[in-house]
């Protein structure tokens, strides 16, 4: 019987390079589908816990940052939006007493964590050097460093790296991860050298740091679970668990990149 991860993975691929390439509505609206799902799956996670995420403003935010992507103001409006979010989430739990400081706490993250950070990948697509090759940064980084992880973790993995979130990850596969993540990233510089100026040593920096912060992706998503008591944030992806599952190392990824671009390249 075929594996169901390769199922989802030969269902998935496809969808996302045809948006990636094809970027403009397709790649905004695809980017918008994503994270309301992701949305729904981080509001269902705590709803059985004591500090019910406030849906009303997360998903108002969502709804403001959806219409700034298709309008393309996202550089002008961020700040004033995340501003909104903020104070009407620390002012709901002095209204509503279903709602308490940490309910605060994570509507705010939820929403800088998910929808923010969705929405610079938006911006990476749209850059006039070269976005269609720029994008692909953010997932060659990430889906390289959990390839090398899990490979390096396999076979020469000896000291646990945190038991307490993630008993499987090892010292060494988190080493071999940003290994991974550093030879990915040189791969993708050599096939778009023709297309991209290259900064190695900027991009090499980009590797090791990208691969260290989509590890602390992976590990913050198995914190939250663990805490709220989940094995996976949904079902959507059948053996990989929620999109969210599938997108927690590469939200971390996104800033870092578009902070690289901006700065190296911009």
């Amino acid at each position: 019987m075929v594996d169901k991860r390769v199922i989802s993975a030969v269902v998935a691929i496809p969808i996302l390079i045809f948006c990636l390439f094809f970027g403009k509505i397709i790649f905004k609206s695809g980017i918008v589908f994503v994270s309301a799902i992701c949305i729904y799956e981080y509001i269902n996670a705590y709803k059985k816990s004591n500090h019910p995420v406030i849906e009303v403003i997360l998903i108002l935010g969502f709804i403001l940052i959806s219409i700034s992507i298709f309008l393309k103001i996202i550089p002008n409006v961020i700040l004033p939006i995340i501003y909104i979010v903020v104070i009407s989430s620390m002012a709901a739990p002095i209204f509503f007493k279903k709602y308490n400081v940490v309910s605060s706490a994570l509507t705010i993250t939820g929403f800088i964590y998910i929808v923010c950070f969705f929405s610079l990948l938006t911006l990476i697509r749209d850059n006039a050097k070269g976005g269609s090759y720029l994008i692909w940064i953010v997932f060659i980084i990430a889906w390289s460093c959990d390839t090398a992880a899990y490979y390096s973790g396999r076979f020469f993995g000896k000291r646990k790296l945190c038991p307490s979130v993630s008993p499987k990850k090892t010292v060494e596969g988190s080493i071999g991860g940003i290994i991974g993540s550093v030879i990915g990233i040189i791969i993708w510089a050599l096939i778009s050298k023709s297309v991209i100026t290259i900064n190695w040593s900027s991009l090499i920096l980009l590797g090791i740091i990208g691969g260290i912060v989509s590890q602390l992706g992976d590990l913050s998503a198995s914190l939250i679970k663990r805490y709220v008591g989940i094995k996976d944030y949904g079902n959507i992806m059948p053996g990989h668990g929620g999109l969210l599952d599938r997108f927690d190392s590469i939200l971390f990824t996104v800033p870092i990149v578009y902070y690289y671009i901006t700065i190296f390249m911009g």
